[in-house]
């Protein structure tokens, strides 16, 4: 066979390739008739096994597994790069002599590229029944099939190590993120991603393969464990470049042609790339009606409304949510579903008397139901309310129709509960989010057609009524329901064989969906049962939950509310005992405040547990040893770079150090990571300050001030800041703020008094403004004049006050003074004021051998006494006089003390205003 690349891709990429690969994404019967050539007996075999859900059979089958997956003799997974290795050599060329190519040797290239997307596919829904829709596996039954597949005689606990071990938590942990321990069976998925990842590098481009990255891409992300701040991205950008990359390819199409959501319909040529891709598929929303009819085919409009949906839930996922509504949207217009949101008169509580308006969702499909009549024999189990709440199951209409409504088909109600999660992503998390939201679920739940997207809306339903006292209890024993079941097992909500297993939902029929809807995985899941437990006071069970998940955090801190602390150490060290790992000795390490559990946590880890190093940081930075925090800070992020929590330390310490440029990098990368961190924002602003450059301080201010407003701290800052750049306003404003929080009893105490520089700053530059304007001969109709005047009352409300809660400073009213006096508001306004900054100052001078301040106050007299004696401005003889007579015993009583205070000093007495003084003083008398 020829290795030239064009040769190699003309072997399998043709047009049986797109029909066996849409086989799978349905999960329907090969249509041998569309095929070229009859199918052989181990493709149809495997592909029935998978239909009927017997996907461990389909892993141990198939050809591939041994050839590709598996070290020889050995249930060890290869490294990714050998499995890509082996995939391309399995397609192109499988050698004869391999005991597994003897049944694939006969296969043409598109069969055996079918034979590695099944495996793949197969291995994927493994992962997902032991992680998300359940029924449980058995560990025996798993154990005992992959020794069977890899012809292996090794021991069951090394098959254990091999499928659950640390070597593959160590293999999927992406930029420091390590799975979550409590995971079953990750290895299937890291054989799913490892083969997912082969395809997609031996024929880029493959429509199918794209969508399948997608839906691991999610998955990936709720596999990742996420440590540090609470406002952290939940999330690896890691896996989210990935994901971006391969919705690129879905809505552009593949390079045969195949899928495009931008290609159904008719979007124009040319290259896109990512966002670019995304905003065209966002496009076809908008497009002409036209486009939409052009796809005639069911199945193809089933096709791209379900792909739509699922690119539209990744995006809501990896916090994207303006660019996944459209594909909800899109979806929507595909199926031609009829939907709306209104009002109807109706009643919710079993006593109420008076129908009033409620919310209702009136939706029906237009798209039959794919693959059978749509009724579902067995359903989850629900909880009613008891018969002593007054709320009825689900609102009463006066319309009896709809009170039962037509079916609808699986896709439309994940298209509800799509519009529904965008009302939830969009809006913020109050009741009235809550009511939006209820419409859509109640419309969803008067059918089951579907185990996963009924046990959805009932999550989602139970989520809302726990912030109702009436409904918190019924939505809490919904969530333990639901928990319980994932496994066949009694419990306290599955009492019976029956309800157990007999009415539970195969494999099968809970994988068709689930992508197409967002439903947690089990810890996921548990871990929300556990804070509902914690905060209705149940702090033991909660524990116990946390405890089963390895939340050794929320276990440590829920023992300790209960009063038992000694509890939680005790259960962190036994299961040291059972298996040491990184995260257990941090946990030990938090209880204890011992080091030594951090230094093994990071030795434990092969230095790559980052949430250790950065303990050990935080534990020198408390001891006030600022070097070592820095150096292992910096270890820390550069391990995990998506550590906000860790960057901000390290900025935090560097500032200790000096280390200014180091500081403004780790609080950038704080701000990038979380956009609303005001304490970052805030420090970012502080570094530039001391840098001196204020225009880049200024916007990094603001951003702290919009999230929160309360920090005074930051206030004083921008004043500043808004100073050096000549911003008046802004400044003026910022002394307002200031000045609220000083009558804030909580507050008042820290903020410090006004600085003298600052508010005469201010009152000059306002006035001078105000003076330019008049000096250009700016009217009163002048814009620029208005804005000015208005600046002017601004300051004069701040001087005032500033004069109300600062009372014993004479500066406030000697700004006060000049104030008036450059504006024109009168002698009698600046007399006043300057009568004021006298009697402050009057206070505090004498005694003390304050000649600075002496003469200041001497200067200030002299002044008053020329206002008195001032003539004109509509003054009479009378006053004159009476001005004159005030101005002499007003100087006359400084003159006296001042001979007292300098009565003993030798030489020149009295300094240039001192003299100034006298001289006034003996021309009034």
């Amino acid at each position: 066979m020829s290795n030239d690349k064009h040769d190699k891709h003309d072997k399998y990429d043709d047009s049986d390739t797109d029909t066996l690969l849409d086989s799978i994404y349905f999960s329907s019967p090969l249509p041998s008739t569309s095929l070229d050539s009859p199918l052989p007996p181990l493709i149809s075999d495997l592909h029935n096994l998978y239909l009927s859900g017997s996907y461990l059979e389909v892993l141990i089958t198939s050809p591939v597994t041994l050839a590709c997956v598996f070290e020889e003799g050995s249930t060890e997974i290869r490294p990714s790069d050998a499995i890509a290795r082996s995939v391309q050599s399995y397609i192109d060329d499988p050698p004869p002599t391999s005991s597994s190519s003897q049944s694939s040797s006969s296969l043409t290239p598109s069969l055996r590229y079918y034979l590695v997307a099944l495996t793949l596919s197969s291995s994927f829904n493994l992962y997902l029944q032991s992680n998300y829709t359940g029924p449980a596996i058995s560990q025996d039954v798993v154990y005992k099939a992959l020794l069977t597949a890899s012809k292996s005689t090794s021991p069951t606990s090394e098959v254990s190590n091999n499928i659950s071990g640390p070597n593959v938590q160590n293999r999927l942990s992406v930029s420091g993120d390590l799975i979550t321990p409590v995971s079953s069976y990750p290895g299937f998925f890291l054989i799913s991603t490892s083969l997912l990842t082969a395809l997609d590098n031996h024929h880029p481009g493959v429509w199918l393969v794209n969508v399948w990255i997608v839906r691991s891409g999610r998955c990936y992300g709720e596999l990742l464990v996420y440590e540090g701040k609470s406002t952290a991205p939940p999330f690896n950008l890691s896996v989210w470049g990935r994901v971006e990359k391969a919705i690129e390819v879905v809505i552009k199409g593949g390079e045969g042609g195949e899928g495009g959501i931008a290609k159904s319909v008719e979007l124009g040529g040319g290259e896109c790339t990512g966002d670019t891709a995304i905003s065209k598929g966002i496009d076809a929303f908008n497009g002409d009606e036209n486009n939409f009819s052009q796809v005639k085919e069911s199945s193809s409009r089933y096709k791209l409304a379900s792909t739509a949906l699922e690119v539209g839930l990744a995006c809501a996922y990896f916090q994207t949510h303006r660019m996944g509504k459209p594909f909800f949207n899109l979806a929507k217009k595909w199926t031609g579903i009829k939907a709306e949101v209104t009002g109807r008169m109706g009643k919710k509580t079993k006593f109420q008397e008076e129908d009033i308006a409620q919310m209702v969702c009136i939706a029906e499909s237009v798209m039959e139901e794919r693959g059978g009549d749509g009724v579902a024999k067995e359903v989850p189990k629900t909880h009613s309310y008891d018969e002593h709440n007054p709320l009825l199951e689900s609102t009463s209409f006066n319309d009896p129709s709809l009170n039962s409504a037509p079916p609808l088909t699986k896709l439309d109600q994940s298209i509800l509960l799509s519009l529904c999660l965008d009302v939830k992503n969009a809006n913020p998390a109050d009741g009235l989010t809550a009511s939006q939201m209820h419409p859509y679920l109640e419309r969803v739940l008067k059918h089951c057609d579907d185990w996963m997207i009924y046990s959805t809306a009932l999550l989602e339903r139970a989520w809302l009524e726990c912030e109702s006292n009436h409904r918190r209890e019924r939505a809490v024993l919904q969530i333990q329901a639901l928990v319980d079941q994932h496994e066949q097992k009694l419990t306290i909500t599955q009492s019976t064989y029956k309800a157990a297993v007999t009415d539970s939902k195969g494999a099968e029929e809970r994988l068709s969906n689930l992508h197409r809807i967002v439903y947690p995985p089990r810890w996921g899941i548990k871990k929300d049962l556990g804070e509902r437990y914690a905060k209705m006071g149940i702090l033991t069970s909660a524990a116990e939950i946390f405890e089963t998940l390895h939340l050794w955090d929320e276990v440590v801190e829920c023992y300790t509310h209960a009063g038992k602390k000694n509890k939680a150490e005790e259960v962190v060290r036994r299961e040291l005992e059972i298996k040491p790992t990184p995260r257990m000795y941090a946990a030990l390490g938090d209880i204890t405040d011992d080091e030594e559990c951090y230094k093994r946590s990071w030795e434990l880890s092969g230095g790559k547990y980052a949430r250790a190093m950065a303990a050990m940081g935080r534990m020198s930075f408390d001891k006030g040893d600022f070097r070592r925090c820095y150096d292992c800070m910096v270890v820390a992020t550069r391990v995990k770079p998506l550590s906000p929590s860790a960057w901000f330390l390290l900025g935090s310490v560097s500032m200790r150090l000096q280390e200014f440029k180091t500081a403004l990098k780790a609080f950038s990368f704080v701000v990038q990571q979380v956009p609303d961190d005001c304490d970052a924002w805030a420090n970012v602003a502080a570094v530039h300050i001391h840098n001196k450059n204020p225009e880049s301080a200024y916007p990094a201010l603001c951003e702290s001030l919009r999230f929160r407003r309360q920090n005074w701290r930051v206030w004083i800052n921008k004043l500043y800041c808004c100073m050096d750049l000549g911003k008046w306003d802004e400044a003026v404003q910022a002394v307002h703020t200031l000045l609220d929080f000083k009558t804030q009893k909580s507050t008042m105490k820290d903020i410090p008094d006004m600085d003298e520089r600052v508010v005469k700053a201010l009152v000059r530059e306002t006035v001078k403004g105000l003076e330019k304007c008049v000096r250009e001969g700016k009217g009163e109709e002048d814009g620029e004049y208005q804005a000015r005047v208005k600046s002017c009352e601004r300051v004069q409300e701040m001087l005032g006050r500033i004069s109300s809660v600062v009372r014993t400073e004479g500066w406030v009213w000697e700004a006060y003074a000049e104030f008036n006096e450059r504006l024109g508001r009168g002698d009698e306004k600046v007399l006043d004021c300057l009568t004021k900054v006298h009697r402050c100052n009057n206070a505090n001078v004498w005694g003390k051998g304050d000649d600075e301040g002496i003469e200041k106050l001497c200067g200030l007299t002299a002044r008053i006494c020329e206002i008195h004696c001032k003539e004109g401005g509509g003054r009479g003889q009378q006053e004159v006089k009476q001005g004159r007579t005030k101005a002499m015993y007003f100087a006359r009583g400084i003159v006296k003390k001042l001979e007292k205070e300098y009565e003993f000093k030798e030489g020149e007495k009295y300094g240039e205003e001192g003299k100034r003084l006298v001289e006034v003083l003996k021309g009034l008398e």
